[in-house]
């Protein structure tokens, strides 16, 4: 009976517990306010309310007040006078208010240095806490507070916490090393020791904040990755997604330092490659995986590549894995791991997984298309198989659409240019004027590089210059005034008529004046055309723009020298008078050049020391005219805005902003030899068991999988209840039996008392008679 009364007793008291628990909690809860819109009211009101909540001794007012003066922080008003009500809140038991005292001290510490130095104490002690997340922020904000006086101590509880059990605790040490170096520059040495110590950690926790710090601190001293190589690499894939892109960012530099060029500067123009046969296949991503999968073998076969070092094939192993990220950043950062140190062959996988990534966000897209347009520069044969990939779909931003048609232009080749064609021609005929103007110039970049395709590129172009856009007319002609250096003669001739009968309906300055070239080049090709050209256009030149008339003058110029008639060299005399008294200072000087070179060569006087030793000066530059203003043109090599990025780090800021930034840094070239005790530092043991993931995380899920798995079945209502009912009449016999056994186990346990007591007293008289015979014989042996 007592045991039973002993447990009603500690059960009513648990309960007396629980009930001022939950009362007091149901208290606080009540003060919490649902909304959150009152922690922006600054009336004074509210402000003197402020400091009665700091003083409170519940948390939830505490939180609000705190939560005030974060918010009004946020809206950049000073609340440095409530310093000292926060500072005494530092030893809270509560962890929501110590982070947002926190925050507070952040801060406002600069300001107040002298009340910020109360704090150090608590966060001393803090250091020393069973809590490691409480031990990693006090270290966070106390190498925060950005107070000279303090270095000191900050270095002592960071050479504390490199020491420390917890892994979050020496991430936070890590992450505190940049901003002492920051805080006291002369703390460097001391620093790299601590950052040296760091790296021997196993926990891939902690890893990358290192290497992040290192990044930051020392970023020359690429010697302290020698020993720490291999286990960089083969806890690569376990690391945070951001330590893995620190960690691949040293190993560019470490790789590109301390390894040769696996090309070996014997690769060859793969892009030049014979196509190999590929199969068709039923799905779209069939042929496309079929593809990359031959071009991947025409690579290995076609390229002469140095040994690589198994180190570095290590590295490539190693990020492998890393190419089914979820987070682009890691996917492009693998990309540009496998470009700028990787060899051909191996850039073909990264490929695809950046293809891949076209399906995020358009923010994200566009750096990826930046990207994969650089590495197309270089190697267009990656992205061939995926060339309808960058096809433009409704909807997509003009950023994005841009790159799309750029990529198409570099990838196009002699084996997929007829749909690209095909889907240009779909683009001039939107209703976007961007888009057709961008797919104008596109056309014309990829003609210029496959000549073949220039008559079918032309005839798209004549369609276009008979639109009402005049953008896009004067867009289509400059293109077309290129082209036509491509093509033939007869095809020129008819096309330049076409212009010509088109020239009254152009306004676009650039137009008129790009047709205006094409008439004096070919002027040969259109002897009838060229002359009333000129007459229609001398007739409105003071009305013309300034790059019209200076390709009037140069067209009156290239007719006389192939037509010698005087009505020619009326003309030229007229828009030569009319030119002198232009208010363009470069028409001016424009006609006063063509008059001394065509009208001086022939009629006007020769100047003094122009005449040969023969006397036949003006001969000679009359010989030489026709060379100087109607020879062969250069073939125009129209290039790409985007060009120019490869020679910025891909994935950069400088990349994407085609600009070099003040804290860009380049690669270093490819050394010549290598050293070779870098390869027997990296020959080191790992000592210690690494830390695994799988045991943290998957240990609770291998426990509940080891179990048996009960079969389920199926029963009735009726059933149910019996089988409650009967369980339950067990469950009595049960308690019933163990009563009865507890009840004879006590009776048992008396007897056995008793018959203990009586062996005892027994043993006990026993033994008095024992002594006292043995102290009568004693005294009997005396008297004797």
């Amino acid at each position: 009976m007592d045991k039973y009364l002993r447990g009603a007793a500690s059960l009513a008291s648990e309960a007396g517990k629980f009930s001022k628990r939950l009362t007091q909690e149901i208290v606080e809860r009540s003060k919490e306010v649902s909304s959150p819109g009152h922690l922006y009211d600054t009336s004074e009101g509210k402000m003197k309310e402020i400091r009665v909540h700091l003083d409170s001794k519940f948390d939830k007012e505490k939180i609000d007040g705190l939560k005030r003066l974060v918010a009004m922080m946020s809206k950049g008003r000073n609340v440095k006078e409530f310093f000292p009500d926060v500072v005494k809140l530092v030893a809270s038991n509560s962890f929501e208010v110590r982070k947002l005292v926190y925050i507070y001290l952040l801060r406002y510490a600069e300001q107040e240095p002298d009340l910020a130095l109360l704090s150090i104490n608590t966060f001393q002690k803090d250091l020393a806490d069973r809590n490691p997340l409480i031990r990693a922020m006090a270290l966070r904000v106390m190498s925060s507070i950005r107070v000279q006086v303090i270095t000191p101590i900050i270095m002592l509880a960071l050479k504390k916490a490199t020491t420390d059990l917890s892994p979050y605790v020496r991430k936070a040490a890590a992450n505190a090393i940049p901003k002492c170096y920051s805080l006291d520059p002369t703390q460097q040495e001391y620093l790299i020791e601590i950052i040296e110590t760091l790296l021997n950690d196993n926990s891939t926790i902690v890893l990358g904040s290192v290497i992040s710090s290192m990044n930051r601190v020392c970023p020359e001293r690429l010697d302290l990755i020698h020993k720490h190589y291999r286990k960089l690499c083969r806890l690569l894939v376990e690391a945070d997604e951001w330590g893995q892109i620190t960690i691949m960012e040293l190993l560019i530099q470490y790789a590109r330092t301390f390894f040769l060029n696996p090309n070996g500067g014997l690769e060859k123009d793969v892009s030049k490659l014979a196509p190999p046969a590929k199969q068709a296949g039923f799905y779209e991503d069939e042929e496309e995986q079929a593809e990359v999968q031959l071009i991947e073998k025409a690579v290995l076969t076609e390229t002469l590549a140095a040994p690589v070092d198994p180190d570095h094939e290590l590295l490539f192993r190693s990020c492998i894995p890393l190419l089914n990220s979820r987070n682009p950043s890691v996917v492009l950062t693998v990309a540009k791991l496998f470009n700028h140190i990787g060899t051909t062959s191996q850039c073909v996988q990264p490929a695809t997984a950046l293809v891949r990534l076209l399906r995020c966000s358009r923010e994200e897209r566009y750096i990826v298309l930046l990207n994969i347009a650089s590495m197309a520069q270089e190697r267009p044969f990656l992205f061939k198989p995926h060339v309808r990939q960058f096809f433009i779909f409704g909807g997509e931003p003009n950023f994005v659409r841009d790159l799309k048609l750029e990529i198409l232009g570099v990838v196009a080749d002699t084996d997929n240019v007829a749909i690209v064609m095909r889907e240009f021609q779909d683009y001039v005929r939107s209703s976007d004027e961007e888009l057709i103007i961008k797919t104008i110039q596109i056309l014309g970049r990829l003609s210029c590089r496959m000549p073949s395709i220039a008559e079918e590129s032309l005839n798209v172009l004549m369609y276009l210059v008979s639109s009402q856009n005049e953008n896009v007319v004067a867009e289509a002609v400059v293109v077309i005034r290129n082209l036509l250096q491509l093509t033939s003669i007869e095809q020129n001739t008819r096309i330049i008529s076409q212009l010509s009968r088109s020239l009254d309906k152009i306004t676009s300055p650039q137009a008129r004046a790009s047709i205006l070239w094409l008439i004096g080049q070919y002027c040969t090709s259109v002897p009838k055309l060229a002359p009333d050209t000129l007459r229609k256009s001398a007739k409105h030149f003071p009305a013309e723009a300034e790059i019209v008339k200076l390709q009037i003058l140069t067209l009156a110029a290239k007719l006389v020298c192939v037509d010698e008639r005087e009505v020619c060299r009326a003309l030229l005399r007229y828009v030569l008078e009319l030119a002198r008294y232009d208010a363009s200072w470069d028409v001016r000087d424009r006609a006063r050049f063509l008059k001394f070179l065509v009208l001086g060569a022939n009629e006007g006087p020769r100047p003094v020391g122009d005449q040969d030793a023969s006397g036949h000066g003006s001969s000679v530059l009359q010989s030489k005219l026709h060379k100087i203003l109607l020879g062969v043109k250069a073939t125009p090599v129209p290039e790409s805005p985007y060009a120019g990025r490869n020679r910025y780090n891909l994935g950069t800021l400088s990349h994407t902003l085609n600009s070099a930034l003040p804290y860009y840094k380049s690669l270093p070239p490819w050394p010549m030899s290598v050293p070779p005790e870098a390869a027997a530092l990296r020959d080191v043991e790992e000592i210690g068991e690494r830390w695994n993931r799988d045991r943290v995380v998957a240990a609770p899920v291998t426990i509940i999988s080891g179990k048996e798995k009960t079969k389920k079945r199926v029963v009735t209502l009726e059933q149910f209840y019996e089988e409650s009912a009967s369980e339950s009449e067990e469950e009595e016999e049960e308690v019933e039996e163990s009563e009865e056994e507890a009840d004879e186990d006590d009776d048992d346990d008396d007897e056995a008392s008793e018959e203990e007591s009586d062996e005892e007293e027994d043993t006990e008289d026993s033994e008095d008679e024992n002594e006292h015979a043995e102290g009568s014989t004693a005294l009997i042996q005396n008297r004797k």
